[in-house]
């Protein structure tokens, strides 16, 4: 059955309507949505994600970025097949993007707020400025904080995770039934690991520790829990 989202979408990235007809019939949808149509059975469920908002198909990235320095203030969806931008997103509104949680994840955070919950593919953050949580994470994590405070909970069970902290501050709470080893360094800042099962400051490793998590500070701080 034809998702009406993505056939707009379509329609803007092939040129048939214009990025301002498209975001009106958007905003039209969800206005009026369409009445539920009955839940595929789960071959297809297991073939493709279909989400409200957003659809990832393997092989394709989409990028999602916020233009507020424009003329206008909104979103831009871009993909190799196009792109699409939603007026309308002042700094007082919020957007929220569902994807398949298996699906890795790149996100930046020059200023603002950003909040990632329950995904299991890998997440990697680069964040110059503002705040990022990040939350119920089960695969690897790659962190580059340049100044900034990043707090994240959830298990680590494989994988090369590391956390690369400048100037600002990280918090990590590890769930005890994780299998990782973690190793900390710091320069000029502070890096901790307390817990369950921590007898070092620099060095604890959770299970038969089949993941690793590398944490490197330089004059910000970065603690790590288990808890």
């Amino acid at each position: 059955m034809n998702d009406p989202r993505r056939e707009i979408l379509s329609q803007v990235a092939a040129g048939t309507i214009s990025a301002e007809e498209g975001a009106a019939r958007l905003e039209a949808l969800e206005s009026n949505p369409p009445s539920a149509a009955p839940e595929p059975p789960a071959a297809a469920r297991e073939t493709g994600s279909s989400v409200k908002q957003v659809r990832l198909e393997e092989g394709d990235t989409m990028v999602i970025e916020q233009t507020s320095l424009t003329h206008e203030a909104g979103f831009t969806f871009s993909q190799p097949r196009g792109r699409v931008f939603i007026p309308g997103f002042d700094f007082g509104r919020q957007l929220t993007v569902r994807m398949n949680p298996s699906l890795p994840l790149s996100a930046k955070v020059q200023a603002g707020n950003l909040s990632i919950r329950g995904l299991q593919g890998a997440v990697k953050g680069d964040v110059q400025a503002g705040n990022c949580s990040i939350s119920e994470f089960r695969g690897p994590l790659q962190l580059n904080v340049t100044a900034g405070n990043v707090t994240a909970s959830g298990r680590l069970e494989g994988g090369a995770s590391a956390i690369r902290c400048k100037m600002g501050e990280v918090q990590v709470v590890l769930e005890k039934s994780s299998s990782v080893r973690i190793t900390a360094h710091a320069v000029m800042g502070e890096v901790s690991i307390s817990g369950v099962g921590a007898t070092s400051g620099n060095e604890l490793t959770l299970g038969s520790g089949d993941g690793t998590l590398d944490c490197d500070c330089t004059m910000g701080t970065v603690h790590v829990a288990v808890e």
